[in-house]
C-alpha cells in the first residue's frame, strides 16, 4: 500500500457523520454506546478499506484517498454504522430502526448507492463505482465479495412481496459486474463470478462463471479464461447444439437443482459443422420427483458450461418421459 490508514482521521469522520445525521435527543440516547459502535465499525471499515486498495487498480493503492474521496464508499461507511446502530439491544427498537434508517439514507444521498441496514455484509466488502446498486433488507453477503455499479440483489416481485427472506445469499468471494441483477431467496456460492448485465433467478453453483453470451450460460474455471460460444434449444423433438461445438462434448441435462438425469440419453444424430442435432430418449426408469426448469450441462476437454433453461428443453424433457412412463412425478421449481 501507498498510504497507511490514520485510524484516528477514520474515527473522527465516524463521529462526524453521526453528528451530523443524528438528532441532539438521539445523540444523547447514544452516548453510552458511542465508543463500541465506532470501535467495531472502524475495525470493519479497515477491512473494506485495505481490500478496497488492493483490489481496484485506480485507487493506486490509496486507502486515504478512498476513505476521503470514493463516493462509492460511503455506502459501505454509512451502512457499516447503521447496521451496527440497528443491532443495538439495548436502545428501544422503533428508535434504533430511525436511527439506522437515517444513516443509510445518507449514505444513498451522498453514494447513489442504496444498502439496507439490516442487510449482512461479511468482511472486505468493496463497491466500486456503486452509484445504482441496491441491496435488500434481507441479503445475505459473504466475505471478500466485490461488487460493481448499477447492481440489484432484490426481490423477484415488484409491489406487496411477501414477508420474510426474499432477497439473495451470496458465497464468499463473490464478484458481480455492472447491472447485474440477482433475485429471489437464491444461494449464489463461494468463488462465483458473474459478468456484466446477467439477471440472475437461480441458484449458481461453487466457483462458476455466469455470463451473457447468446445465452445464460454458467463456465467452470477462470473467469477470465477463453470460453468457446455455445447455445442450445429444443424443437421438432431435438435438440440442437450450436457453436463452438464437438461430438467429443458430453451432454446431461439437469433439473432445475442442478441434479443430473442420467435416466435420458442424448444421442448425436445430425452432425454440422458449429451444429449438432441430439435425439433424447430414456434409459432406466428411476420414476423420481424432478423440479423444472431444465438445464443443460456441456463438457469436454476445452469446455465446461452449464447453459440454464435453453429454449425448449424443458417441453422435450417432459415430452420425453411421459412417451415412457407415467410414473414420473414432475414439480414446478419456484
Amino acid at each position: 500500500m501507498q498510504c497507511l490508514l490514520d485510524v484516528a482521521q477514520l474515527r473522527d469522520q465516524l463521529h462526524q457523520h453521526l453528528r451530523q445525521t443524528l438528532s441532539l435527543a438521539e445523540l444523547a440516547m447514544l452516548e453510552r454506546h458511542v465508543d463500541p459502535v465506532i470501535d467495531q465499525a472502524s475495525e470493519r471499515l479497515t477491512g473494506d478499506l485495505f481490500a478496497y486498495a488492493a483490489r481496484d487498480p485506480a485507487s493506486k493503492g490509496r486507502v486515504d484517498v478512498i476513505l476521503t474521496c470514493y463516493a462509492a464508499f460511503n455506502a459501505v461507511l454509512f451502512y457499516r454504522l447503521a447496521h451496527l446502530l440497528l443491532g443495538l439491544e439495548a436502545l428501544p427498537g422503533p428508535k434504533r430502526m430511525a436511527m439506522a434508517q437515517k444513516l443509510s439514507n445518507r449514505g444513498k444521498l451522498l453514494s447513489g448507492a442504496e444498502i439496507h441496514p439490516a442487510a449482512i455484509i461479511g468482511q472486505r466488502f468493496v463497491l466500486d463505482h456503486g452509484y445504482g446498486t441496491v441491496i435488500g433488507e434481507t441479503c445475505r453477503l459473504g466475505d471478500d465479495c466485490y461488487i460493481l455499479g448499477g447492481v440489484t440483489l432484490g426481490a423477484r416481485g415488484i409491489a406487496n412481496n411477501p414477508g420474510g427472506k426474499r432477497h439473495p445469499t451470496l458465497g464468499n468471494n463473490v464478484e458481480i459486474g455492472a447491472g447485474v441483477k440477482v433475485l429471489g431467496p437464491i444461494r449464489v456460492g463461494d468463488n462465483v463470478f458473474i459478468g456484466p448485465s446477467c439477471v440472475v433467478t437461480q441458484d449458481i453453483p461453487d466457483d462458476a462463471c455466469v455470463n451473457i453470451v447468446n445465452q445464460l450460460q454458467i463456465h467452470k474455471g477462470s473467469p477470465h479464461s477463453q470460453r468457446r460460444i455455445i447455445s442450445a434449444f429444443a424443437i421438432d423433438e431435438r435438440l440442437h447444439l450450436v457453436g463452438e461445438v464437438s461430438v467429443g462434448n458430453n451432454l446431461t441435462v439437469t433439473d432445475g437443482d442442478h441434479h443430473p438425469l442420467e435416466e435420458l440419453i442424448l444421442e448425436p444424430v445430425v452432425i454440422e459443422r458449429n451444429h449438432i442435432q441430439y435425439a433424447i430418449r430414456q434409459g432406466a426408469n428411476a420414476g423420481r420427483a424432478l423440479t423444472f426448469p431444465m438445464n443443460l450441462s456441456v463438457t469436454g476437454p476445452e469446455t465446461l458450461a452449464v447453459l440454464l433453461a435453453p429454449p425448449g428443453l424443458s417441453d422435450l424433457v417432459i415430452q420425453t418421459l411421459q412417451a415412457h412412463t407415467s410414473a414420473w412425478e414432475v414439480k414446478v421449481c419456484q
